[in-house]
């Protein structure tokens, strides 16, 4: 409990060893706080070297054989709907139209389940490996590779290294950072932070926790310019940034402060008038998710003060051990 409380008590003094005191007392500024990596993280860092990641083949294994258990459960029910059918008069005229939707369910099905058996014969074959130079991802047969030197600040913004959430994953957040594509373009890094790109081959890496943080470790300690962290990557991927040791408690809070802000919006659906003309309806329900919204972000700011604005890291000259 001890070693808890003296945590909690370093992530939310504003002005922890490496910040400037006259920016910390201001947690919302642009200007990043500089923050110091220990020594003793920086050792590990050289000694640890590679990370690979360690897929977890039985999970992976379970997905696939629940959905195909879920696809032949469908297959066999929707089999004895049609064997178990007594009376077919109801389909008089409508006899080609019923062919072809059966047709087409059952194509659909055995596709699933021919699909779903084949990736059997694919599991593992997903990997993560992060080391002094870059990382690699993805299919080993045709891997997607970065090189730390590539990496680059943004051009436009005050964050080099955030996370997000996409349109096509509404659910999963994602790593973002910037790499140089020559021509002097630059080109989007966009990485889940569960570090998987194809469930059905590896669903999670059991080593996640120390892939992210190796990961953001090497964006750290990477030569001048710095670059700037959104104190969200850390809450997302459950690390202290000036310890670098676990920290699981923020993220935790955040989604409940997320959960908790939608009760405004909620209410507004509970206790509308019926009858009220719906533009009324939506302006209350854009205030409502504001007012959600800001109360989170007051909360989150009152508990970790020192979890607020972006960061930089001071490592000594040089690229990373």
């Amino acid at each position: 409990m001890a070693r808890k409380n003296r945590k909690s008590q370093s992530i939310a003094a504003p002005a922890a060893r490496g910040m400037a005191p006259a920016r910390a007392a201001d947690t919302h500024v642009a200007v990043p706080r500089v923050l110091e990596v220990p020594a003793h993280v920086l050792e590990a860092l050289a000694r640890d070297g590679a990370v690979e990641g360690v897929p977890d083949l039985v999970a992976t294994r379970l997905l696939l054989g629940g959905l195909v258990a879920l696809f032949a459960l469908m297959a066999l029910s929707f089999a004895a709907a049609v064997v178990l059918q007594d009376d077919w008069s109801n389909l008089h005229g409508n006899e080609g139209i019923v062919a072809l939707a059966v047709l087409a369910l059952l194509a659909g099905l055995g596709g699933g389940l021919w699909y779903l058996l084949r990736q059997f014969a694919h599991v593992d074959q997903g990997s993560i490996r992060i080391d002094a130079d870059g990382m690699r991802w993805g299919n080993p047969a045709s891997p997607q590779a970065v090189a730390w030197r590539e990496v680059c600040r943004v051009r436009a913004g005050l964050q080099d290294v955030k996370t997000e959430f996409t349109s096509s994953d509404a659910i999963v957040k994602r790593l973002v950072f910037q790499r140089a594509a020559g021509g002097g373009e630059t080109m989007d890094v966009r990485l889940p932070l569960a570090l998987t790109m194809d469930a059905p081959r590896v669903l999670r890496f059991c080593n996640r926790a120390a892939l992210l943080r190796a990961l953001l470790l090497r964006l750290a300690t990477q030569p001048r310019p710095r670059l700037r962290f959104a104190a969200e990557v850390f809450i997302d991927a459950g690390v202290d940034p000036q310890t670098w040791e676990p920290m699981l408690a923020p993220r935790r809070w955040m989604w409940l402060s997320s959960l908790a802000a939608l009760l405004p919006v909620l209410a507004v659906f509970l206790v509308w008038p019926l009858g009220e003309h719906v533009g009324w309806m939506i302006a209350v329900l854009v205030l409502a998710m504001l007012a959600g919204a800001g109360a989170m972000g007051w909360f989150m700011d009152q508990r970790y003060p020192g979890l607020q604005g972006v960061f930089e890291f001071e490592t000594p000259a040089g690229p990373a051990p």
